[in-house]
């Protein structure tokens, strides 16, 4: 788990209390931190699970202050208690009288509601098995259905004809992270902390993203039946490896690459951060740049793929 300090008393006990935490095989140093300014924007900015600050009057209070990121409430309890183990351990150990205290602070989620990254989370999962569903179905239907030379002969482009079985997928699917967002509001009672056009926007940029995917799937596929079983292989990988469920941190180096290449992963943590934390479009649109490149290149690879089938 990465995480990042501030030792402003720099006493022997501090220094060698931290030095415990560094040669534990759970945490991973990301920054030595100069200043509690240094410490926030690193868990803002996530480079740091968790941050632990060491108050000036350390020799008179014995208290450890640890603040977390709980925008995923599972690896933030996990490293609190981490945390407080290692610090028992280190009062055990040094006999010490009193003993070290840990006061503890959740960030983006302070009543460690796991409800709010889970469900503000289903918002965009939801409408990615929508997305994903109905536009991996609409050309394989119509081979089915054997109206899909007929739709051919009609006088539109392809660009026209995937334009026109995308937007209803989109309309619906927008619906319903319309309804989603209504649920987690009024009555689960989950407060968008940013701008709510920024939230819907967010939505639809990533559902764009995605219906390339499932187009694709369509094109590739010779009836529903395999359209269905070729969403399903693509859907559950994508929605484990997003963070939703297992924070991005704990995966294996080789494996984030797939990570990187998911569009849930970056759709995830762009509602999080304007939805839970406030933040603006602005401050997140090194999220939106990966995600507009992996709807353009599928988009673009459906529609090559789409003339190809035609030609």
């Amino acid at each position: 788990m990465p995480y990042v300090y501030f030792d402003a008393a720099s006493t022997y006990e501090s220094r060698d209390l931290l030095l415990d935490i560094e040669e534990s095989p759970v945490f991973e140093l990301y920054k030595s931190c100069d200043s509690i300014k240094c410490l926030k924007e690193n868990i803002e900015n996530e480079n740091a699970l968790i941050g632990i600050f060491i108050d000036n009057d350390f020799n008179k209070n014995k208290t450890v202050h640890t603040i977390a990121d709980a925008r995923n409430t599972a690896s933030a309890n996990t490293a609190q208690n981490y945390v407080e183990t290692i610090v028992n351990s280190y009062n055990k150990k040094q006999g010490l009288k009193p003993a070290f205290l840990i006061e503890s602070r959740l960030w983006f989620n302070q009543n460690n509601i796991t409800r709010f990254s889970i469900l503000t989370a289903m918002i965009l999962v939801l409408t990615f098995i929508q997305v994903l569903m109905l536009s991996s179905l609409s050309i394989s239907r119509e081979r089915e259905n054997g109206s899909y030379d007929m739709m051919l002969m009609t006088p539109t482009a392809p660009f026209e004809i995937l334009f026109g079985k995308a937007l209803p997928t989109l309309l619906i699917a927008m619906g319903q992270g319309v309804i989603s967002f209504l649920i987690c509001n009024y009555y689960f009672g989950i407060k968008p902390q940013g701008n709510i056009l920024a939230i819907f926007f967010s939505i639809l940029c990533f559902n764009i993203s995605v219906v390339g995917l499932g187009m694709m799937i369509s094109v590739f596929a010779k009836n529903p039946m395999q359209s269905m079983i070729m969403s399903f292989l693509c859907l559950m990988p994508m929605v484990m490896c997003s963070g939703m469920l297992t924070t991005v941190d704990a995966m294996p180096n080789w494996f984030k690459i797939f990570v990187y290449l998911d569009p849930l992963y970056y759709g995830l943590n762009i509602l999080w951060r304007v939805y839970l934390e406030g933040q603006t479009l602005l401050q997140v649109a090194h999220l939106f740049i990966p995600l507009c490149l992996i709807g353009a290149v599928t988009i673009t690879l459906c529609l090559h793929l789409f003339r190809r089938s035609i030609d």
